[in-house]
């Protein structure tokens, strides 16, 4: 097929602007590829999570009880809107291995024999289920068991109920249920310490002493049912069961830490992209600004053969969308293998039994249609005067810029001041001066791509602030101690005498359920002693705030959830022993940035209670040196659930929040430097391009080859400095942004800059300028004066 004339011509113009167009490809490239990646890990996320939560069944409500007779849940499958019900064991455990100082807490849930009914089945990955009638077989969680080493036919040592017991793991496997999955009172996942039991249904019904009656129920709703009439149901069917707290699925762990990260994913995809194809937009319409002013004969002269206005506007169109295309496709494929890289950093945290990248068309469409739309808004502003060139005014060369009005910019600088720079340092000042829309906008753009780079690292800095805030602020102790059930604070005297032990402060962790109005959420109510020191609630300033015997202090995320102020009353369901009801003013709102805690000081606790003042967990300081020693004493003692470490509590949060945070900071920083690069490397070369004839002359007259670059540099330089505060400035409004995207139930991530996200941020702009001004360095060696200084007639 023969080329037109205008089509040669168009390929002609991408290979002289080709390194360019290459620059700006790159910025539209990155935008795309964030969309098809943020696209593409959505879909994943979504659509295994679906797929797994129906093909295994998984619960839409959730209602613990004391204990209930079998019986009930024929009552509870009749429930309308109900597809099916199903009652099983759950309880506690721990488990001993052999070098371990600490015994690691362990969730046993039992397995029915009729697999066809059982909610919340199991993905057995390895092994084979626990026979009936063989009641020391168990099925242990793979994440555990692989981290421990253990495989089936391994024994285990656990502790049920006071009873140590040896059991054999007959298989490993996976669960909805336990997609995500923490130790008690923790909120970051560490597969070391904590483990998952199945074991047959007789086997813990002998173990709990649950024979004929379960204590956990479960019911699957019809698609579209509401949960909050059946849920009123369930309560009220099993509340002289001691069932009173059914929940649904958005306050199950594993199904809220996978929906929150789906909703940041959104978040993110839906501000990221669109900050990146802006500045290719602007990009676009500087490179078509100068090509159709240095072009205004041959536009002449093609309109002067018989060429539409119309038909030429289209033909430079056509020059933006091939580099805009180019970038969209270059964008795709970048963005499938990004996501595919990022993907395994999501198994690392929600344990999928499959997690295949998912490809969607859909936003492969959206990528070149955002990219081309892109384009054309660059492009039209510009592409408006060819439609008004006449052939004779476009033959004729443009008159001269009229700077008598941008003179008066310049007297305002002062001529004292400007004295002070030699030739070259005026002449780019003017230059400066002269186009200030086209300076106003590279500060921009390159402010931008040091803003979105400044904002996406501040983020781990914000995660280093919430682990001192969590772990040295709120938290000041070294371990914790829970006991099986509340004791008398004399319990703290005991293991105060224990070597080792610096400081111990008791505490009543009490499971509720904290009800304001319409809204509700499930929680713990901590009781601290009046002169806490080493647990207390602490406000903005983080200073502490004084625990009051007349309310309670809430965190400001459960405050923000239940939609309450100080002052407020909230109502306080307790779901232990006779599941009292509190109501509790509001007496202030606490600063924290992990989890929802609440809090009320102890006595004042037990006495709405009903109760003499108990303690249910220890908050220990302790000797480093005499640790072991400390918890393997512990660990003999039957009152003793569970111990735990603040240590590994920060190590399980820094490997989590690592995985991802190694990665994507050379991530952004690389997708920063690209950015940076294309904006300043495409002023530098239209810099290059109007002012050729100028710097010739400038060698003409006498100025060396270093001041010929400084004229040109300079400029470029300025640019730079210019766009540092302004993007320091941008940067803060899009740390706001990053906090609400990223932010959820689990960790809040507080908007703000830390000095070193900004120096890393400063060097990769520097870095974009060096590497752009090396490159036309390279293009100004080569200038060859005569042909440079040469008129076109």
């Amino acid at each position: 097929m023969q080329l037109s004339v205008l089509h040669r011509k168009l390929g002609r113009d991408l290979w002289r602007m080709r390194a360019q167009a290459a620059a700006i490809a790159l910025v539209v490239s990155l935008g795309v590829m964030l969309l098809v990646m943020m696209s593409g890990l959505l879909a994943t996320l979504e659509s295994t999570r679906d797929s797994y939560l129906e093909q295994y069944r998984f619960a839409s409500i959730f209602a613990p009880v004391t204990r209930a007779p079998t019986s009930m849940i024929d009552r509870l499958a009749d429930i309308d809107g109900v597809l099916a019900a199903d009652g099983r064991i759950s309880g506690m455990a721990r488990i001993d291995l052999a070098g371990e100082t600490l015994p690691i807490p362990a969730r046993v849930l039992s397995l029915p024999g009729n697999d066809a009914s059982r909610l919340n089945d199991i993905f057995l990955v390895s092994g084979r289920l626990p026979e009936a009638g063989r009641e020391n077989e168990v099925v242990l969680l793979e994440s555990f068991a692989v981290a421990r080493g253990i495989g089936p036919g391994d024994s285990i040592d656990v502790t049920l109920e006071g009873q140590r017991e040896r059991f054999e793991v007959t298989g490993l496997a996976c669960a909805p249920e336990f997609i995500f999955s923490a130790a008690p009172g923790e909120f970051m996942p560490d597969d070391r310490r904590f483990a998952v039991i199945w074991m047959h249904e007789q086997a813990a019904a002998a173990a709990y002493d649950l024979d004929g009656a379960f204590n956990d129920a479960l019911l699957l709703l019809a698609r579209g049912q509401q949960e909050a009439g059946v849920i009123a149901e369930v309560n009220r069917l099993l509340s002289r069961y001691g069932g009173r707290d059914a929940y649904g699925r958005d306050q199950q762990m594993a199904a809220r830490f996978i929906d929150e990260e789906i909703k940041s994913l959104r978040r993110v995809g839906a501000f990221l992209p669109p900050i990146f194809l802006a500045v290719a937009a602007f990009l676009l319409n500087m490179v078509v600004s100068r090509i159709v002013q240095a072009e205004r004969r041959e536009i002449g002269l093609m309109k002067a053969f018989g060429h539409s206005g119309r038909v030429v506007a289209l033909h430079y169109l056509e020059l933006v969308l091939l580099i805009a295309l180019a970038g969209a496709v270059l964008g795709s494929a970048f963005g499938v293998l990004l996501g595919k890289a990022i993907l395994p950093l999501y198994g690392e945290v929600y344990k999928l039994p499959w997690l295949d990248y998912k490809l969607e068309i859909t936003p492969f469409a959206q990528g070149i249609v955002a990219s081309v739309a892109a384009a054309t808004l660059g492009a039209a502003l510009t592409l408006r005067s060819v439609f008004r060139l006449t052939p004779a005014t476009a033959m004729r060369p443009p008159a001269p810029p009229d700077f008598s009005r941008r003179q008066s910019r310049l007297s305002r600088i002062g001529a004292g001041i400007m004295a002070r720079f030699d030739q070259p340092g005026r002449m780019i000042i003017r230059q400066l001066v002269r186009q200030p829309l086209r300076t106003l906008g590279s500060v921009i753009g390159i402010a931008a791509g040091f803003a979105i780079n400044t904002a996406m690292l501040s983020i781990y800095g914000s995660l280093d602030r919430t682990m001192e805030l969590s772990f040295s602020i709120v938290d000041r102790s070294d371990a914790s101690v829970t006991f099986v059930r509340a004791l008398s604070p004399d319990a703290a005297n005991d293991i105060a005498s224990l070597p080792g032990v610096i400081e111990v402060e008791g505490l009543r962790e009490l499971p509720v359920v904290f009800r304001h109005g319409t809204r509700s959420r499930n929680g713990v109510l901590t009781g601290l002693p009046a002169d806490a020191v080493l647990n207390h609630p602490v406000d903005d300033t983080g200073a502490p705030i004084a625990l009051r015997d007349d309310g309670v202090i809430l965190s400001r995320s459960l405050a923000d959830i239940l939609g309450l102020e100080a002052g407020e009353v909230l109502r306080v369901e307790v779901s232990e022993e006779h599941r009292p009801v509190l109501l509790l003013p509001v007496v202030a709102i606490a600063e924290t940035q992990l989890g929802l805690p609440a809090w009320m000081e102890l006595d004042a606790l037990s006495a709405r209670l009903g109760q003499e003042a108990r303690v249910s967990k220890l908050a220990l300081r302790v000797d480093s040196r005499q640790e072991d020693a400390l918890f393997s004493q512990l660990a003999e003692m039957p009152m003793v659930a569970g111990t735990s470490r603040k240590a590994d509590a920060m190590a399980a949060f820094r490997k989590v929040i690592n995985q991802g945070a190694g990665l994507m900071r050379y991530i952004m920083s690389a997708i920063a430097f690209a950015m940076s690069f294309g904006i300043v490397y495409n002023a530098a070369r239209v810099a290059f391009a109007e002012r050729a004839h100028e710097l010739a002359s400038l060698r003409v007259l006498g100025f060396t080859r270093g001041e010929v670059t400084w004229v040109l540099f300079g400029e470029i330089a300025v640019l730079v400095l210019l766009a540092l505060p302004v993007g320091i400035w941008f940067s803060f409004g899009l740390s706001h942004l990053n906090a609400i995207a990223f932010s959820n139930e689990t960790y809040q991530i507080t908007a703000g800059l830390d000095r070193g996200s900004v120096a890393d941020a400063v060097l990769v702009v520097f870095a974009a300028l060096a590497v752009s001004l090396l490159l036309v360095r390279r293009t100004l060696d080569g200038i060859h004066m005569v042909t440079a200084l040469k008129a076109r007639e």
